[in-house]
């Protein structure tokens, strides 16, 4: 039996989520800061601190990822050397194999037309 119901297909754009959950966060933190039980000055001290301190876990992470992504490039780098060579290597080898084709059939036509010409 064939089911004729119609079916309804509701698409979204699922980014429009992610503005709302960062605009909900900026103003949750705006109204924390208003409604703190500190004083404005030792807030702004506390602020100050975190964010020294986030800067410099940002500065620990960045050097960390930036020797590993140097050493992955260096090896990249070396593995491409070694195909370049390779690759190049190889077709000498058959730019020298075409050539001594090339020549012993050159040859081969000379013993044929000195063959003719002795007839």
């Amino acid at each position: 039996m064939r089911d004729d119901r119609d079916v309804t297909v509701i698409e979204s754009d699922s980014s429009g989520g992610i503005r709302w959950f960062l605009l909900g966060a900026a103003v949750g933190a705006g109204l924390g800061l208003l409604f703190a039980p500190q004083s404005g000055e030792r807030t702004r001290r506390d602020l100050v601190r975190r964010g020294r301190t986030l800067r410099d876990k940002a500065e620990e992470l960045v050097d960390e990822y930036r020797d590993d992504v140097v050493a992955e490039v260096q090896e990249g780098k070396s593995k491409l050397q070694r195909t370049a060579s390779t690759a190049r290597e190889s077709m000498e080898r058959r730019l020298a194999d075409a050539r001594s084709r090339a020549r012993a059939a050159v040859g081969a036509d000379e013993v044929d037309e000195g063959d003719d010409e002795s007839a």
